[in-house]
């Protein structure tokens, strides 16, 4: 499918690597490869948005404000029409705002990189499909818990976003895909150590960006994924005979199993971007925020409480706010969210909106923990427990969402 952006069009890309602290810190013992941030910048016209991704965890509420700023002051726009989002790594330190320094100058001098390269740009979208996550609800003889479950949902839908110069080269290239970064999720090395790294997301635009050379960047854009892990993880879950379950670690050898999943989803995206046509279209960059108020539920102290139980008090508390944040690029929309939805809804969404070229993004201007589906808290899964919504927030937010995605 091949959609077009107008003459006025104008993108920029930049990244920097997050210069790495001093360790041992938040229990990283070193670094494998450095974290990095990545920041997209549109025109069309006198409207401009930018998409900052960062090889982060997640970004602490307090630090949001301060890098839709920062972007906002390197490349000229105003801060409400930034997103900041996450590839979701979980090898990576949480940086607390006092630490935050190298994060902020790291997205300073993406966005000031964006900004000089702006130039005159054509978009092209398209969609492939890659076997590189499974959903990770797996029912054990406890109740419901985490690991690989072949016969759960899973969206192995990839999306990509192509934006070319006007020779047809990539500016950049955005992949949106559900799936956690997290096959080196508490894995350690023989002698015990935890190692900083960008996982999977951080391996698959790599070899985006290997297969373009350095003037392209590519995004890893977060989906659905709540319950979405990788097919293959370094320090895993296993069921045995009885559904009783365990834990087994590979270790460093894990950080092949990064390689090869990288690979193949960057593949996969690299398949997809080169069948793209990129060319002139209607003029079209426009943020759109809103709101939903939902029910909220208690949430656990501390998630490392919890466990597979057959009965859990999903205790209702007051409401919740959840913000919306929609990015339309001509016929191209980002519909974007701070909790982790489950692929379950973002399929819906993808499914009832009105535009084809419809990508979910969440953890976008924060991150609000898990959101999932009616049915997750029928079985009581992880991300249901392990959640500040109650049962139903995420079909109203889906509803909200193709609301905004209708309007004109």
């Amino acid at each position: 499918m091949t959609l077009h952006a107008g003459a006025g069009l104008h993108a920029g890309a930049g990244r920097a690597v997050i210069t790495a602290p001093s360790y041992p810190l938040d229990g990283f013992d070193g670094e494998h490869d450095p974290l990095q941030a990545r920041v997209l910048l549109l025109t069309a016209g006198p409207d401009r948005a930018a998409i900052a991704v960062l090889d982060q965890t997640s970004v602490h509420a307090s630090l949001v404000t301060s890098l839709r700023d920062t972007v906002a002051a390197a490349a000229h726009l105003d801060p409400g029409n930034v997103l900041v989002c996450v590839s979701h790594t979980f090898s990576a330190p949480h940086v607390s705002p006092e630490a935050a320094a190298p994060l902020i100058d790291a997205v300073a001098r993406a966005a000031a990189r964006a900004e000089q390269t702006l130039e005159p740009a054509r978009i092209g979208y398209g969609h492939g499909t890659c076997h590189v996550n499974i959903n990770r609800d797996v029912r054990t003889a406890d109740g419901w818990w985490l690991g690989a479950s072949e016969t759960g949902v899973a969206d192995r839908s990839v999306a990509v976003v192509r934006i070319d110069d006007r020779w047809g080269h990539p500016i950049a290239i955005g992949m949106n895909y559900a799936v956690q970064s997290s096959v080196m999720n508490e894995s350690v090395t023989t002698e015990g150590e935890r190692l900083v790294s960008a996982d999977l997301a951080g391996a698959a635009v790599a070899y985006v960006e290997d297969q373009y050379g350095d003037d392209t960047v590519a995004l890893f854009l977060l989906g659905a994924a709540g319950d979405q892990g990788p097919y293959l993880s370094a320090n895993r879950y296993l069921l045995d005979a009885d559904q009783g379950w365990s834990r087994a670690d590979v270790h460093e050898s894990g950080h092949l199993l990064v390689d090869l999943l990288g690979e193949r989803l960057g593949s996969e995206v690299v398949r997809v971007a080169k069948g793209l046509a990129c060319k002139a279209s209607p003029d079209l960059v426009r943020v759109v925020h809103d709101t939903v108020t939902v029910q909220a539920q208690q949430a656990p102290a501390s998630f490392r409480d919890l466990k597979p139980v057959t009965h859990y008090d999903f205790r209702p508390e007051g409401t919740a706010t959840v913000p919306i944040t929609i990015l339309r690029m001509g016929e191209i929309a980002l519909a974007g969210v701070q909790p982790e939805l489950n692929a379950v809804t973002g399929l819906d969404i993808k499914n009832r909106s009105p535009l084809d070229a419809t990508l979910v993004l969440t953890m976008v201007n924060g991150g609000a923990k898990y959101m999932a589906d009616s049915a997750s808290y029928d079985r009581i899964t992880y991300e249901a427990m392990n959640s500040h919504y109650a049962q139903g927030s995420a079909e109203i937010v889906a509803n909200r969402i193709i609301e905004l995605l209708e309007a004109p």
